[in-house]
């Protein structure tokens, strides 16, 4: 014959086993999401060129501790090949203007300093890391221009090129005749991620020699030439992104248009070159009076 089980003792092993083991019935909370799955992301990465001179920036912006402090750092390697012997410095500038300051949050004139005298302030940025404008202090260098560029996915890192735009022969001056065409320092920005999407791809900056005032070369990359910057877009700033050329000069180039041409990458990742026609040099009122030039365009990987 069976033995009849005692409900009593049922319900009080339950009590017992539910006190010595109180999360036996419920999933742990203590798991964490990773990446796209409801994580807070806290570290946002740019790179950006610099020209006036010439060089890069690499600027890591990471969420504040929970005292206030921000260890987020920007590392600057500038050029000035106009010295002789050429003058590099390479230089590390942190912040003290972004304590408490989180991703998510908009940024407005913080300003990044080192050692070497260097500045660079983040004039503003959304919410959401984009539209960075930057502006750029270098001790004896009134014309050093900038711009920086949030990388979009973090196993697909951003290319920095540097380089020169030389003239080919004279410009075409509007409304007719000819017009002088002065060299150019440019550099460039590759977007990995966005080869064969509508964005821009490619993203240069450059310098008139003449004028100090910097505009924007804009290109997609097509997937079926990740090497070649195809469909070359303008010289304008239609890319979300921004040049301070400071009072009395515009911050991008000034409505010039669409530009022609080709620009190739090569083989083995490290340079590209090409030329462009319809470049104008960038000025403060219309193009009414300005100069279309053509150029070669040679540039060098340095990041």
């Amino acid at each position: 014959m069976n033995a009849k089980i005692n409900p009593g003792l049922l319900f009080f092993l339950f009590l017992f086993l539910t006190a010595i083991c109180p999360s036996c019935s419920k999933h742990s909370d203590t798991s964490t999401n990773n990446g796209n799955n409801g994580s807070t992301i806290n570290y946002i990465h740019y790179k950006g060129a610099l020209v006036g001179s010439t060089g890069y920036l690499d600027l890591h912006l990471t969420g504040s501790a929970l005292n206030g402090n921000n260890a987020s750092y920007m590392l600057v390697n500038y050029v000035d090949s106009s010295k002789t012997p050429v003058n590099t410095i390479k230089d590390s500038l942190t912040t003290g203007s972004l304590s408490g300051w989180q991703p998510g949050t908009a940024i407005s004139n913080a300003v990044f300093a080192g050692s070497s005298g260097i500045k660079v302030s983040l004039i503003s940025v959304d919410a959401d890391g984009s539209n960075p404008i930057t502006k750029m202090q270098v001790p004896n260098d009134p014309f050093v221009k900038t711009f920086i560029e949030k990388e979009t996915v973090s196993n697909t890192p951003l290319l920095v090129f540097i380089g020169k735009a030389v003239p080919v022969g004279s410009g075409i001056a509007s409304p007719s005749g000819t017009c002088t065409c002065y060299a150019k320092t440019i550099n460039f920005v590759i977007n990995p991620a966005y080869v064969g999407s509508s964005y821009a791809a490619a993203n240069a900056i450059y310098i008139d020699s003449y004028s100090h005032l910097a505009g924007f070369l804009n290109a997609q990359i097509l997937s079926a030439n990740p090497n070649q910057l195809t469909q070359i877009i303008n010289n304008n700033d239609t890319a979300g992104l921004h040049v301070n050329n400071g009072a009395g000069g515009p911050n991008s180039n000034n409505g010039s248009g669409p530009v022609t041409g080709t620009i190739q990458i090569s083989n083995d990742g490290n340079s590209l070159s090409g030329s462009i026609s319809g470049m104008y040099i960038p000025n403060t009122g219309s193009q009414a009076s300005s100069c279309s030039c053509s150029y070669t365009i040679k540039a060098i990987k340095v990041k």
